[in-house]
């Protein structure tokens, strides 16, 4: 057992001696340098370059049986010999393999995705697809359950990301919600199986994950000046820097500071809706009055200027003059159109089966739904 142990040491460290990394300011005249001519260096880089290879800092290589291999991403490899000055390209498939990933939440879905094996990026691609839906700041219960129908990407026997996420079920406070992912030439997105669209005219907050510190209230006591007044937003705390999100589309009518807010965003939308974020440490690079903005763009970042007792966004909504509690906002929602509810219902089927069959604790649900 010790020798063969020490073979893989041995097996490991000879691998490594000819693996390598391009660093920051690395040329390929540097790399090839010590094995062909200045003018072969020039013709390897025009052959190069129809290829559209570049040299990246990061990106590995190896050096073996007189061959140079550039690991240009996953799925494509340069290889460039050293004898013959020939250049070659190969190209990798990608493999899909569709599968459910299923858990319960016992604190949150990030640790709820991480628990069942997965990464943590397949966490915040299923929050934004029910992030209309679902309030991820107050709404998440422990023992809540999420069925994700995902395409999961291989190439050379790796597993090197996921693809599409055609389909998630997400049991909120018993409460049933089915995403089907949806694509034709008009249109595109998560739809429930009644073809109603999942993605809303606003997104349920401006934060992607945090927490409620404080709710809209007409009389509240003030954390910095200790006096009673009307708080017309809702704070969702986070770390400094956190992106703030558009939560509709809109233009930019206000970018300014004042002594209570702080760096605040102001937004107009369409019907007679505004927007404001305040508090922001900073602005997004670019974002001026007069910018459009499209739902999800970031617009400045989680600070805790002006008054403020932490680090927050303080986000409000206002149509007609009036404020509205964000946390009782009904945003409008979109509807396929009629001829294309039986194309819809036809290339779902598949995936909606995959869910209905991926668990029976909520059976029920699909029976009388």
């Amino acid at each position: 057992m010790r020798i063969f142990k020490y073979i893989l040491v041995l097996i490991f460290i000879c691998y490594n001696l000819f693996a390598f990394e391009v660093k920051f300011g690395d040329t390929l005249f540097g790399i090839l340098k010590s094995y062909m001519s200045p003018k072969d260096i020039l013709d390897i880089s025009k052959e190069l370059k129809k290829l559209d290879f570049e040299l990246k800092a990061g990106q590995k290589y190896e050096i073996k049986n007189d061959k140079i291999v550039f690991h240009d991403g996953i799925a494509r490899d340069i290889i460039v010999d050293l004898d013959t000055k020939v250049v070659k390209e190969v190209r990798y498939s990608i493999n899909k393999l569709v599968t459910v990933v299923s858990g319960e939440i016992e604190d949150s879905l990030f640790g709820a995705v991480v628990k069942t094996g997965e990464d943590e990026i397949l966490a915040v691609r299923l929050a934004e697809i029910f992030e209309w839906e679902i309030d991820f700041f107050k709404d998440i219960r422990k023992g809540d359950e999420f069925y994700v129908v995902v395409e999961k990407l291989f190439c050379k026997g790796k597993f090197i990301g996921y693809g599409k996420i055609l389909g998630a079920d997400f049991v909120n406070k018993g409460r049933h919600i089915r995403a089907l992912y949806y694509e034709n030439k008009y249109t595109k997105g998560y739809f429930t199986p009644e073809g109603e669209s999942l993605k809303k005219g606003f997104l349920k907050a401006p934060l992607k994950f945090g927490r409620i510190t404080s709710t809209f209230k007409y009389r509240r006591l003030h954390p910095v000046l200790k006096v009673y007044r009307p708080h017309y937003g809702v704070d969702y705390a986070a770390p400094i820097g956190t992106p703030i999100h558009a939560t509709a589309d809109g233009r930019v009518v206000a970018k300014s500071y004042s002594k209570s807010n702080g760096y605040y965003v102001k937004i107009k939308h369409n019907n007679g809706y505004y927007t404001y974020y305040l508090h922001m440490s900073k602005f997004k690079k670019g974002l001026k009055v007069g910018s459009y903005v499209r739902q999800g763009d970031v617009i400045g970042y989680v600070g805790m200027t002006g008054y403020a007792s932490g680090p927050h966004v303080d986000y409000r909504i206002k149509k007609n003059g009036r404020w509205i509690n964000p946390l009782h906002f009904k945003s409008p929602s979109k509807k396929l159109s009629k001829n294309m509810i039986a194309d819809f219902l036809a290339k779902t089927n598949y995936v909606a089966s995959l869910l209905d069959s991926s668990y029976y604790k909520f059976a029920k649900l699909f029976i009388t739904r």
